[in-house]
């Protein structure tokens, strides 16, 4: 399986806002800065994303994006459904023995993604960042 660049995107995109507090709009400049994408394709998922009914956008001063559901409530599955249109794409020739196998990948794969959240994938995030982040003793 392949990751694309959309949906790897779209997932750090999502990620940033299941970290900031519910209600916290964040604009597309900000979030492309701290997540080092580019400002333009980011717009694009955002708008892309909020038409699937993950985010909401608000134009404007004082505008942005924001998760529009709880995080704990959007698996990465319904995130790959949204961007790709299914988990796993292959071939799926009747009668064929390489048919079962790709269709019994593609129900594990799914079923994987479906367990984790992104609110798991904030915790996460988070976790990473503070190991990255700098420490200072006095």
């Amino acid at each position: 399986m392949r990751v694309s660049q959309r949906l790897d995107y779209s997932l750090r995109l999502l990620t940033a806002l299941a970290q900031q507090p519910p209600g916290t709009l964040s604009g597309a400049g900000e979030l492309a800065e701290s997540l080092g994408l580019p400002r333009r394709f980011l717009e694009l998922q955002a708008n892309a994303l909020a038409k699937r009914g993950l985010i909401e956008c608000k134009r404007g001063t004082g505008g942005g994006c924001a998760l529009a559901r709880a995080a704990e409530d959007i698996t990465i599955v319904d995130v790959v459904e949204a961007i790709d249109g299914s988990v796993f794409d292959a071939p799926l020739a009747t009668g064929a023995a390489t048919a079962e196998v790709w269709q019994q990948a593609g129900t594990v794969l799914g079923d994987y993604l479906a367990s984790v959240t992104l609110a798991d994938l904030a915790a996460r995030q988070g976790a990473l960042d503070a190991k990255r982040a700098p420490m200072y003793f006095i």
